[in-house]
């Protein structure tokens, strides 16, 4: 364990929230309050209001075959997707409640719904700076009505929440037991020691009872704001560690290792994280490593507008003043005199999942920077972020290169990256070596079985998938890695077993029932297949994958027709030309 001086980076004391905070520091709190961290998350009828409703109440637009809507009372916002079209089959509409507000509104908000502890993202946005309703980023709205919303999210979104263990998106109650936006202890870590002893008088001259950052090392700083801005492609909890067990002023490192992509692959002017950006930038490689997030952002408050451009000048010319800038005057005036406009220009949109739209590279000129190169086989197209002294071994990093392969190989990847089945093959090297050192380690299992995917595999799969969960039988991704490995290995009782117990953990979900319903196909169980294929669609009705199996059921239960005309309401929700083929080809070899 890491050596601090501050006491409150042991995992034992407790968190108190913003209110005990204000009692002593009431002016920065207020004005961090204002700034977009601390307005990071509220329960919908307490947030600011930033989104434009119409004054009928409902609030609607289109996005393909369907339609949103945004329906406001004095007492609730409910957000609605409904079919525009009659479709072969008749289809109810999707009514998800939106309980929480996630985001400052700077770029915007999105929306979260809570239903018996499993927390949901609503297919609904609000985008700021476009000042419109639109589809929530990444969404794909026939399979994706409403998104699980897993730990990491959260942990970066809200103040504090308790991730049920194993669970991939149910958390303890109350959600949000002491605030909903990023409180003060998420940069001076918990604060129970602080406020017993200044309200006792005992705290000693110099105070170890909470973390300054500003007297920590620079790369524990940064390691504060790395927690959440650091995502790179691919963040792997370090064996036996997990990322909730971080406190300010420990190496984050010690927890998390982050994959980025390697060098040759990475194209110059390609949408990634703040930190990535700034460590490639002149003005980092330039300070040697002494340049921070702080020496440019105030984490206690942010510049209003209309000061806003002088303001970040101000922090430019701190170390450029001698320097100049080289563009004639009545040019710069036309930019309000602004560095960042021309050196730090926002990206063409801001729906683009955790990406910095501003650029933090900080480019001297516009430009779009070399072609990516290309990696030959053998090479790892991911490279660890960052090797300090709390580095992992070298044992530990081929671990956690494996298990990042394995994350990055399920990505829709450019043609430039290496192929699924050449990221598969490094990984598996890499896990079998790490497996052989530390059989006890859940997540390397969990990581091997879903390498294997061919039927020639499927045994070594089901024993990597039955030994993760035995190492942890809570754990709902655990749960579905045995299911899908059991079906493979035609372990059909093995199968069946995994897929009842991950539905009775979170019975909201459509996917357990989804997975259960393909070990019944598997089996040529019709009737218990459709009876699940219909219980998926009470949870959602515009799942395309889970439509078109219904509608083989009901062939092979005695009814074409009706199965045809699940599986054309089916392709209406399917925009994917590629998986509409997959979609009309499973069902001509199903029901052939």
């Amino acid at each position: 364990m890491f050596d601090s001086p501050y006491r409150n980076v042991k995992p034992g004391v407790g968190y108190v929230g913003d209110a005990a905070c204000a009692k002593c520091h009431q002016a920065l709190t207020k004005s961090y309050h204002a700034h977009p961290m601390g307005r990071s998350a509220a329960l919908v009828p307490q947030a600011t209001p930033i989104e434009k409703y119409a004054p009928s109440g409902r609030t609607e637009f289109t996005s393909g075959p369907f339609a949103l809507s945004i329906e406001k009372s004095p007492t609730e916002v409910r957000h609605r997707v409904r079919v525009l079209e009659p479709t072969p089959v008749p289809v109810d509409d999707v009514i998800i409640p939106a309980e929480i507000a996630i985001g400052s509104g700077t770029r915007g908000r999105s929306y979260l719904s809570v239903e018996s502890g499993a927390v949901w993202q609503t297919p609904v946005s609000w985008f700021g700076p476009e000042d419109r309703w639109d589809v929530s980023p990444g969404f794909h709205l026939g399979s994706m009505a409403r998104r699980a919303i897993v730990p990491e999210c959260l942990y970066c979104h809200v103040d504090r929440v308790e991730p049920v263990p194993g669970a991939d998106n149910r958390y303890r109650e109350p959600l949000l037991p002491v605030q909903a936006a990023i409180g003060c202890e998420r940069c001076h870590g918990p604060g129970t020691l602080h406020v017993a002893e200044r309200t006792a008088g005992t705290a000693p001259q110099t105070d170890t009872s909470i973390v300054n950052p500003r007297h920590l090392a620079p790369a524990l700083q940064s390691a504060i704001c790395e927690q959440c801005h650091l995502q790179g492609e691919e963040r792997v909890p370090r064996r036996g560690r997990d990322l909730f067990e971080y406190r300010p002023g420990l190496p984050f490192e010690q927890f998390v290792s982050v994959y980025v992509r390697h060098p040759d692959l990475a194209a110059a002017n390609r949408s990634v994280g703040q930190f990535e950006q700034m460590e490639q930038s002149r003005c980092f490689t330039g300070s040697r490593g002494a340049l921070l997030c702080t020496s440019c952002h105030d984490p206690h408050s942010a510049p209003d507008a209309p000061v806003r451009d002088a303001y970040y000048r101000q922090r430019c010319l701190s170390c450029h003043k001698s320097q100049g800038c080289a563009l004639p005057e009545p040019d710069r005036r036309a930019k309000n005199d602004s560095c960042v406009a021309c050196h730090m220009p926002k990206a063409a949109s801001a729906n683009i999942i955790h990406a910095s739209v501003t650029n933090h590279r900080v480019p001297r000129t516009a430009g779009t920077g070399p072609v990516p190169k290309g990696l030959p086989f053998a090479e790892p197209p991911l490279l660890r972020f960052r090797s300090g002294p709390f580095s992992p071994t070298d044992d530990e990093r081929e671990r956690d290169l494996g298990i990042a392969l394995v994350g990055f190989a399920k990505k829709r990847l450019p043609p430039e990256i290496t192929t699924r089945s050449d990221l598969r093959s490094l990984a598996t090297e890499r896990l079998r070596a790490s497996l052989a050192r530390w059989p006890g380690d859940a997540d390397a299992w969990r990581a091997l079985a879903s390498t294997r995917s061919d039927p020639a595999e499927a045994v070594e799969k089901f024993r990597a998938a039955r030994n993760a969960l035995a190492l942890n039988p809570e754990s709902e991704t655990a749960l579905a890695g045995l299911v899908e490995a059991a079906t493979l290995a035609e372990r059909y009782d093995a199968a069946l077993e995994a897929a009842d117990t991950r539905l009775r953990v979170n019975p909201t979900a459509v996917d357990p029932l989804l997975s259960r319903a393909i070990v019944h196909l598997a089996r040529n169980d019709w009737e218990r297949a459709e009876a699940d294929c219909r219980a998926a669609l009470r949870i959602n009705p515009l799942h395309p994958q889970v439509r078109t199996y219904l509608g083989a059921c009901l062939h092979k239960r005695g009814d074409p027709a009706a199965g045809q005309r699940e599986h054309q309401t089916a392709l209406r929700f399917e925009p994917d030309v590629r998986a509409q083929a997959g979609l009309r080809e499973w069902y001509r070899q199903t029901t052939r």
